[in-house]
C-alpha cells in the first residue's frame, strides 16, 4: 500500500458527513429542494459505511464486513434517487424498492453462506452499477448546465469505475472466503476517487443549486404569479429602452367589464378569467413574442417580425377565441371579452412607450366603440362576427 487504507476511509466518513450536515443545513434555511434532503440522508448513510469499512480494516469482523457492505450499497441507491429528484424526475418509488431489495439479496446471500469474499466482490459491482446508473441520470440530464452537471456525471463515472478492480482483486486471491480485510493498490485507488468524486460532486452540485435558487428569484422576481407571464417590470426591463421599427408590434388588451364580474361572480372567478385569458393569449401568440401582464386586467403583446395587417390578425384572433370560452363562477356559467389596441412602431427612432401610448390610444377607440373589439391605430378596428 501507498497510504494507509484506514486513514483513507476515515477520511472519506468524515467527507461524507461534512457534506450531510452541509446538506442539511442548506435543506432547513429553506425546505424547497427535496432532493438536498434525500442527498444528505445518503451522504449521512454514506458516511456511516465508511466508518464500518475503517473499524473492519483493523478488527476484520465478519458480520461488520457484511453490514458495511449493505449500507454503502445503500446509500448509493439514495444517492441515486437523488439524482432523479435533482435532474427534474419523478422519483422511481417501485423501482428504488426493487433495487434495493435486489441488491441487500446479491451481497447477503454470500455472506448467508459463509462466502465473504464473495460477498465483497459482489458489494463493489452492485456499487459500480449503481455509480453508474447516477452518472447517467446526470448525464440525461445535462441540458440545463452542461458543464457542471456533465462533470457530475463524470466524477460519479470514475468513482464508478474505481470499484471494478476491488472486485477483480479479491477474485483473483481468493473467489470465495477472505483471510483479511481487503487492502491493497486496487482499495487505495477506490479511496482515493471515492474522496476526488465526493467532494468534488458536492462542490458542483451546491453550486448548481445555488445557480438554480438564483434563476429562479430572477423568474419569480420578473413573473406574474398568478398568470405565470412576465410581469410589467419584465417586459419594460425587457423593450423600455428599445426602438420599434415597422416590424414590431405592441397589442394591449383590456378585459371588458371586468370589476362587474368579480362582483356577480367573485374574486375566484375574476381570477380564473386571468388565468384562462393568459391561457388564450400564450397558444395563439407567435413564436418569439413577449406577453405580460401589465396591470390589474390589462395585458401586453409585444410581436416581432409582423406588420399592421398580421398584428391586428393575430389581435382578432385572441380576441374571438377568448370570446368563446365558457368561464365558471359562483352564479354559474359566464362568458368574458376583451378589447384589443394594436400598434406597430414607426422607425428607429421611435420608443418603446410612445408605440405603446398609441396602442392605448387604440385602445381606447375599441372601448369607445362598444368593446369586445380590435382597433388598430393604422388600420381601424376589427369585431365580433
Amino acid at each position: 500500500m501507498f497510504v494507509d487504507q484506514t486513514s483513507l476511509l476515515l477520511a472519506l466518513g468524515l467527507a461524507a458527513f461534512a457534506i450531510s450536515a452541509t446538506l442539511l443545513i442548506t435543506w432547513l434555511a429553506a425546505r424547497t429542494e427535496k432532493f438536498i434532503l434525500v442527498w444528505a440522508v445518503g451522504s449521512c448513510v454514506l458516511a456511516t459505511a465508511f466508518a464500518g469499512f475503517s473499524i473492519n480494516a483493523v478488527s476484520n469482523h465478519y458480520a461488520l464486513l457484511w453490514i458495511s457492505n449493505l449500507l454503502l450499497s445503500g446509500s448509493f441507491v439514495i444517492l441515486f434517487s437523488a439524482a432523479c429528484l435533482f435532474t427534474g424526475q419523478d422519483l422511481p418509488r417501485t423501482r428504488i424498492a426493487v433495487i434495493s431489495a435486489l441488491c441487500a439479496a446479491v451481497i447477503s446471500m454470500p455472506f448467508v453462506l459463509g462466502f465473504d469474499a464473495l460477498g465483497a466482490i459482489m458489494g463493489n459491482l452492485v456499487n459500480a452499477l449503481l455509480l453508474g446508473g447516477t452518472a447517467w441520470t446526470f448525464w440525461r440530464g445535462r441540458a440545463e448546465a452542461p458543464l457542471w452537471v456533465g462533470g457530475i456525471a463524470v466524477l460519479y463515472s470514475l468513482t464508478a469505475i474505481s470499484f471494478i478492480p476491488c472486485a477483480i482483486m479479491i477474485f483473483l486471491k481468493d473467489p470465495l472466503i477472505l483471510d483479511a480485510p481487503p487492502s491493497g493498490w486496487a482499495e487505495d485507488l477506490n479511496s482515493i476517487a471515492g474522496l476526488v468524486g465526493l467532494t468534488g460532486i458536492g462542490a458542483l452540485s451546491l453550486a448548481l443549486n445555488q445557480a438554480r435558487i438564483a434563476r429562479r428569484h430572477h423568474e419569480e422576481a420578473n413573473t406574474d404569479p398568478l398568470t405565470g407571464l412576465m410581469n410589467r417590470r419584465a417586459i419594460f426591463d425587457r423593450f423600455g429602452a428599445s426602438q420599434m421599427d415597422e416590424n414590431t408590434a405592441a397589442l394591449l388588451f383590456d378585459l371588458d367589464h371586468f370589476k362587474s364580474i368579480n362582483d356577480r361572480y367573485g374574486h375566484a372567478a375574476g381570477d380564473e378569467v386571468l388565468r384562462r385569458f393568459a391561457q388564450v393569449v400564450s397558444q395563439n401568440m407567435p413564436l418569439g413574442s413577449s406577453a405580460a401582464r401589465i396591470g390589474g386586467e390589462e395585458f401586453l403583446l409585444v410581436v416581432t417580425d409582423t406588420d399592421d395587417a398580421e398584428a391586428l390578425l393575430i389581435a382578432e384572433a385572441i380576441r374571438s377565441t377568448f370570446a368563446c370560452e365558457i368561464l365558471q363562477g359562483a352564479g354559474g356559467g359566464f362568458r368574458a371579452t376583451v378589447s384589443v389596441g394594436v400598434s406597430t412602431g414607426m422607425g428607429s427612432q421611435d420608443t418603446f412607450d410612445h408605440v405603446l401610448r398609441r396602442a392605448d390610444d387604440a385602445l381606447y377607440g375599441a372601448k369607445n366603440s362598444g368593446r369586445n373589439r380590435a382597433a388598430s391605430t393604422a388600420q381601424g378596428e376589427g369585431g365580433p362576427r
